[in-house]
């Protein structure tokens, strides 16, 4: 699994939970329901072979979105 094989809205999704954003707060960024954030969440879990919000964030970080975080907080 690499991070292509994520979709655009499970990437933003992964973005925010790397940087420290509740579900609710994901939510309301969205304009979707927690539901549809914990769907999304279980799909990225699934894909890449994890099972909590902490092995994604690990996963994600050693798959470059680390440097994609540390970008934004820059700006």
């Amino acid at each position: 699994m690499i991070l292509s094989d994520l979709t655009p809205r499970e990437l933003e999704i992964l973005q925010l939970v790397i940087s420290g954003r509740t579900n609710k707060a994901i939510a309301a960024e969205f304009y979707i329901s927690e539901k549809t954030v914990e769907y999304h969440l279980d799909r990225i879990y699934t894909k890449i072979g994890v099972r909590t919000r902490l092995m994604a964030g690990v996963w994600a970080i050693r798959h470059g979105m680390g440097d994609e975080l540390g970008k934004s907080l820059v700006r």
